[in-house]
């Protein structure tokens, strides 16, 4: 070697433990495997141009869904001071290394995302019960249900939900994520580059049990997420039952164990090997639970428990037909316990979840009242109109379904409406921000995933 030339050390190749497995209907079918931080990098690297966008959107979406309240560097801080001490615990400390390993496969790909960046953005939902103040209510989030027993055509589970969000953070919940942890059990759940749970809270697992949610509104009380608690932020206690929960009891254990009562939920849970179903409510200080072999629950949005209702939530919504929440619960309710009891089939699930019937004005139109919500077409007493938001989603899934790790999905919306953001501004000047972070919804058809 002549004394000019230069030794260049060549950087070690890492390798990928997975890949993507096709993009298909608007959906992107991706599997990471084994150690933490090695299927975090398999993350990071496969789905880093989905994370050069979350890095575009993610700022726009905390100005405008916290009413600019707070500005981005001051949610990053109050992220870094309440929720990364939980995460570095000892109990959270694999998913720690894996979304060390999702900041390193993304650099590999020169797309640059911290650590502290990633914990803020799994955030994110969390930080809805910190920032907004008692007497606000958000825009109402996502319509579900699951059914069983006699409820069923075939006497099996059938689940079914529909993503209700602001379109921005909608359209980045379009991966179909496959998990084969070296610990704990496979699953599969949609999600977002960059989370280590599904935060849209769509999941089937190895174990048989599949789930998904429906936020409680108008809570009354801020998340306990202090320094020095041992509380755990919702998504490290989802993604923990999700891998190493067995049965509906140890996913009971783990949601309640060191809740931390950050977004409160309605959760819909089924056991496809025993055919038994269970809604778990959880608030801060109380939690509900109701199990069936024969039966429907739903969410829509108002706790169904009346003591989490009256004690931890000032909801005035629930049977009220001129709100989102009462219209849809007094629909779903018509629709499954009534017209649909005994004959419901995922080809019923697709109907019940594209439903644009509003209850309070006794007709068929699309809305922010409706199960397959529209608040984008609607007026601020059933919504925001500064703000871009509905469903963004649907899937279904049945016992056969799930034990394949298999369901049907619909992105864009469970009706299939197309949405051109160029057209929306023309009669909606306030969405014109939108135009920077937003991309067209063609009509995507059901697909099959799996």
């Amino acid at each position: 070697m002549s004394k000019h030339q230069k030794t260049v050390k060549k950087r070690p190749t890492v390798q990928i433990k997975g890949k993507i497995h096709e993009k298909k209907e608007g959906w992107i079918i991706t599997e990471i495997c084994g150690k933490p931080f090695e299927r975090g990098y398999a993350h990071g690297a496969l789905l880093s141009k989905e994370l050069e966008r979350v890095l575009k959107v993610f700022p726009f979406i905390v100005h405008e869904q916290f009413r600019k309240k707070v500005t981005f560097s001051e949610y990053l801080k109050k992220c870094k001071e309440l929720i990364n001490p939980h995460i570095n615990a000892t109990n959270c400390s694999e998913f720690y290394e894996e979304l060390r390993g999702i900041s390193a496969g993304a650099k590999s790909n020169g797309v640059s995302i911290t650590v502290d960046y990633l914990i803020a953005w799994n955030s994110l939902l969390t930080m809805y019960s910190y920032y907004f103040d008692h007497s606000e209510t958000a825009t109402k989030r996502c319509s579900a249900f699951i059914a069983t027993g006699n409820a069923t055509k075939q006497g099996d589970i059938v689940m079914a939900h529909d993503t209700h969000s602001d379109f921005a953070t909608g359209q980045l919940l379009n991966i179909m994520l496959y998990v084969y942890p070296d610990q704990g059990y496979p699953f599969c759940m949609q999600t977002s580059a960059g989370f280590i749970a599904s935060s849209s809270d769509w999941f089937l697992c190895s174990t048989g049990i599949i789930g998904c949610e429906t936020t409680i509104s108008d809570i009354d009380y801020k998340p306990s997420l202090y320094k020095g608690s041992k509380r755990i932020p919702y998504f490290c206690r989802i993604r923990q039952a999700m891998q190493y929960g067995k049965t509906l009891d140890d996913y009971v254990s783990i949601m309640t164990k060191h809740n931390a009562g950050d977004y409160a939920n309605s959760w819909l849970l089924g056991d496809v090997n025993t055919g038994e179903i269970m809604l778990l409510e959880i608030a801060l200080k109380t939690h509900h639970i109701e199990r069936t072999l024969n039966g429907v629950f739903y969410g829509m949005n108002s706790a169904i428990d009346f003591e989490i209702r009256s004690r931890e939530t000032h909801d005035q919504d629930f049977m009220n037909p001129e709100t989102s929440s009462g219209s849809r619960n007094i629909r779903l309710n018509a629709l499954l316990n009534d017209r649909y009891y005994g004959h419901i089939t995922p080809a019923i699930a697709k109907r019940v979840m594209s439903d644009h019937y509003d209850v309070f004005l006794d007709k068929t139109i699309m809305n922010g009242r409706t199960i397959c919500c529209h608040t984008e077409l609607t007026n601020k007493s059933t919504g925001h109109p500064d703000i871009l938001h509905g469903c963004t989603d649907s899937k279904v899934v049945n016992t056969a379904m799930a034990k394949q790790l298999q369901c049907l999905a619909r992105f864009g919306s469970a009706c299939g409406r197309p949405f051109h953001i160029k057209d929306y501004v023309k009669t909606h000047s306030s969405a014109k921000p939108w135009m920077a972070v937003l991309d067209d919804i063609p009509t995507y058809t059901w697909t099959t995933i799996g």
